[in-house]
């Protein structure tokens, strides 16, 4: 659905080159998917969005949505795909209805049908009662929404959309989360960015990285969080009360333990493997009340912050 080989960007050109924003990203994002794409401030992710939407041309590389290039074929590209800006632009005293009707035109859809259109996409993202209000008045969640809609207008196969959730209430990005996964589910690819890792977690069925400009992992969430696992360090969560200092200190002895944090609830022991036993019958040995001891699941946060060593600058 969208293949990207050897992407490149480079702001600037010889002696004044700038920034190198994508330094060579490949990834491809799988038909139907909903694909997160994750990066710290700086990592490309908006450059790349740009360039699938057409409005950047790459220096390098190719980029091809539905079986076109970004570069020789974007009248053909804007048609695939649906694109939502992090910060979408509106004209102020126009009504949502007439910014789809205008939007519409450049698709050139039939009066009737964008009027039929609008409707049923104002109501599809909780617009209905408010499509005769100016933009103006609108508050930033519903501004997303009038996006998103306009993104939908012409029923493109793809959507990419940055931000999507960005400056949200929780009960906004429920909506957003729970609007994505019927897309999907109508057979929609959905390719977004996110610096919300838990919606990205809940949402996504795939995930990129990137990290400088180089794409560093493609995977299911799942995945990915399952590679981290087995490569990083393993966390066992010890739950006791009145744990002595004493009993820190000697944890940090016991073979595998790399670090212990002290909670209201009790410990949180690292460890480069599963070393549970040892860690129970070292406090126990102390006199040290155990109550449980569970490994904590790695996170897709996990994951992020060991694929890019804690972000780029």
């Amino acid at each position: 659905m969208i293949d990207v080989e050897g992407l490149t960007m480079v702001y600037g050109r010889g002696r004044h080159e700038r920034q190198r924003a994508l330094d060579g990203a490949t990834f491809s994002v799988p038909d139907k998917s909903i694909f997160g794409f994750l990066g710290p401030n700086g990592a490309g992710k908006t450059t790349t969005i740009r360039i699938l939407a057409t409005i950047l041309p790459p220096t390098g590389g190719t980029a091809v949505i539905e079986g076109h290039d970004v570069v020789r074929e974007p009248i053909a590209v804007k048609s695939a795909i649906g694109y939502m800006p992090e910060v979408p632009g509106y004209y102020p005293t126009m009504t949502a209805e007439e910014h789809l009707d205008y939007w519409g035109a450049f698709y050139r859809m039939p009066k009737a049908d964008r009027r039929a259109r609008a409707k049923e996409l104002l109501e599809l993202v909780g617009l209905k009662d408010e499509r005769a209000k100016k933009a103006k008045a609108y508050s930033h969640g519903m501004l997303k929404r009038l996006g998103l809609a306009q993104a939908l207008l012409h029923d493109p196969p793809v959507l990419v959309l940055d931000e999507p959730a960005g400056g949200l209430d929780p009960y906004g990005i429920i909506f957003f989360r729970n609007l994505m996964k019927d897309l999907n589910k109508a057979g929609k690819t959905v390719f977004l960015s996110s610096h919300i890792l838990s919606e990205v977690a809940q949402t996504c069925t795939h995930v990129g990285v990137i990290d400088r400009g180089r794409v560093v992992a493609v995977d299911t969430v799942e995945g990915l969080q399952s590679r981290i696992g087995g490569a990083g360090s393993v966390r066992c969560l010890v739950e006791a009360h009145n744990v002595p200092d004493a009993a820190l200190r000697g944890l940090m002895d016991v073979q595998h333990v790399k670090d212990v944090q002290r909670t209201d609830w009790g410990l949180i022991v690292a460890m480069d493997t599963d070393v549970r036993s040892s860690v129970n019958a070292f406090l126990v040995g102390l006199g040290v009340p155990v109550v449980g001891l569970k490994l904590a699941e790695v996170t897709l946060e996990d994951a992020f912050v060991a694929l890019t060593g804690g972000g780029a600058a």
